[in-house]
């Protein structure tokens, strides 16, 4: 049996894969800030994060609540 497990980098990729936008950055010692959505449609969510891994898992939080339909959902729930 296979057992599937889920990185940060897996989180990214399967919101590409299921084009979810989203954005991520970061600013010397100011944190992450993370964006879903994009600037031609929208930013439904957004937040900081002080570690890339915490804003990624806010990230597929936000993904989950405002995409519960999507590939990204289905897959993740799945894991």
């Amino acid at each position: 049996m296979t057992v599937l497990t889920e990185t940060g980098t897996d989180t990214l990729q399967l919101l590409y894969d299921s084009e979810i936008n989203f954005e991520l950055s970061s600013f010397w010692d100011g944190g992450f800030i993370w964006k879903l959505g994009d600037s031609a449609n929208g930013y439904p969510a957004e937040g900081l994060a002080a570690s890339v891994s915490e804003a990624i898992a806010q990230l597929r939080a936000a993904a989950l609540t405002h995409f519960p339909e999507s590939d990204f959902a289905k897959i993740t729930r799945s894991i």
